[in-house]
């Protein structure tokens, strides 16, 4: 027998080969391949770098202590009370963007999920926060939030009791201010899955509830919150993923401060990086960015596994 009768043969190794590549889970590979070279070398390679910076000492103002290769970094940030501050900040940060955003979406998508006129109108005003760029949602707010101009404050001259203040600058209101400002722009991300659950409801549970004399807080409570708890689940850590990353808005609006009251992780990181010069440090908090977030998507996607198998009931 030929060589060349041997390689056709079935079950021979190219044979085995051949079909995994093209019927088998290897043609997905093969598919996804280009895909993740690009992803390789956009978001692969500056990790590996940034994780070798992080083992590094590169300081601009202290050039003589670069090449101090070791754990020094690392030790730094156990001890840094200002990273795990920001930290904290970031957390704050993010579970009052994710509070806010549910809240606002849930309702945003209970009133208009039974409109007919205007339907596509009330919808694409809910929407519109979603299409406009985070750089310029943080500059108009920043005009709206202005002490002495600020559409805010003088919206609160007309209410007694109730004074204007420096809403960026007061170190008790500049984190809630980024806050609502966030919300604004993300709670469309939340609007669009809630409004498709809702639609995923059947009526007859609603029709059932009103035969059995059930008011409207009942049914939200034992029909409509229990059919959206997975979709709830997605959201949630969909939303903490975006917030614990954000920083355009705080970094336009505060800097980071006042005094460091809005310092988050990641504009810590980049204030670091670029402000004190000391990127081997900067790749650490970086480092510590990456592994938060990648806690954060492993949850998202355990959530979206147990949804696709249906162990969890219908997304």
């Amino acid at each position: 027998m030929t060589r060349a009768q041997r390689r056709k043969r079935p079950g021979t190794l190219p044979g085995r080969f051949g079909r995994l590549m093209t019927e088998g889970p290897g043609f997905a590979l093969l598919m996804l391949a280009p895909a993740l070279l690009v992803l390789g070398f956009v978001i692969g390679l500056p990790m590996v770098k940034a994780l070798m910076l992080s083992f590094d000492t590169i300081a601009l103002r202290r050039p003589a202590a670069a090449g101090t290769y070791g754990l020094h970094n690392y030790v730094r940030l156990l001890s840094d009370p200002d990273a795990w501050g920001a930290v904290l900040r970031s957390a704050l940060y993010m579970l009052g963007t994710v509070a806010g955003s549910i809240a606002l979406a849930l309702s945003a998508a209970l009133l208009t999920r039974r409109v007919v006129r205007f339907r596509a109108l009330s919808r694409l005003a809910f929407l519109l926060p979603w299409t406009v760029p985070a750089v310029v949602t943080a500059l108009v707010w920043g005009v709206m939030y202005d002490g002495n101009f600020g559409v805010i404050n003088r919206l609160l001259d007309h209410i007694p009791f109730i004074t204007g203040r420096d809403w960026l600058i007061d170190r008790q209101t500049a984190l809630p201010a980024l806050i609502l400002a966030q919300v604004w722009n993300e709670f469309p991300v939340a609007y669009i899955f809630f409004l498709a659950g809702l639609h995923s409801i059947p009526d007859e549970l609603y029709e059932a509830a009103k035969i059995d004399r059930a008011g409207a807080f009942a049914q939200f409570r034992f029909i409509t919150l229990p059919q959206l708890r997975y979709i709830i689940a997605v959201i949630v850590i969909l939303l903490m993923i975006m917030g614990f990353k954000s920083f355009p808005i705080v970094y336009i609006l505060t800097g980071g401060g006042p005094a460091g009251a809005t310092e988050t992780l990641t504009v810590l990181t980049y204030n670091t990086a670029f402000r004190t010069l000391d990127f081997s440090y900067s790749a650490t908090l970086g480092i510590l960015a990456v592994l938060v977030s990648l806690v954060l998507v492993l949850g998202y996607l355990r959530v979206m596994t147990r949804a696709d198998t249906g162990k969890g009931g219908a997304v």
